[in-house]
């Protein structure tokens, strides 16, 4: 089982915004000659502590062959967003494996994740994607 990192390249330290708004984040991976099979986790975007994640999801930008297939989830909840889904077609795929995972708020820092599900990957190309808002107190002292 492989750990992949891509938090270089996208994702967030700290938010990006200084106003409480949501704001988009996303991040793409290219699977070509890394060899992602099942189980190995592709570690794409950032979460800030206190952060409300809207929603997430991904857009195939190559096709994979037909029997990869990705999670999408965190360090919690390996398919929070996303069952296993095949990577065979371009376009965006179906979110929220569950109802009650809309609007997830993450207490401490942690990242959104591809869980390889399926046949090894040599070939696709993933963006995903995040809508997040900042959720931490704006006057937090002993007065309140």
């Amino acid at each position: 089982m492989t750990t992949y990192t891509k938090l270089g390249d996208g994702g967030t330290v700290g938010h990006p915004s200084i106003k409480r708004v949501p704001y988009l984040v996303e991040n793409t991976f290219d699977a070509t000659g890394q060899n992602v099979a099942a189980a190995d986790t592709v570690q794409m975007l950032a979460v800030t502590a206190e952060t409300l994640v809207i929603n997430a999801g991904i857009e195939i930008l190559t096709a994979s062959s037909g029997s990869v297939t990705y999670q999408l989830g965190d360090g919690s909840d390996a398919n929070r967003y996303m069952t296993a889904t095949a990577a065979d077609a371009t376009g965006h795929k179906a979110t929220v494996a569950a109802v009650t995972n809309v609007g997830h708020i993450y207490a401490s820092a942690d990242t959104l994740d591809l869980l390889g599900a399926g046949a090894t990957d040599t070939a696709g190309k993933i963006r995903m994607w995040a809508v997040m808002v900042d959720v931490s107190g704006v006057d937090e002292t002993d007065r309140n």
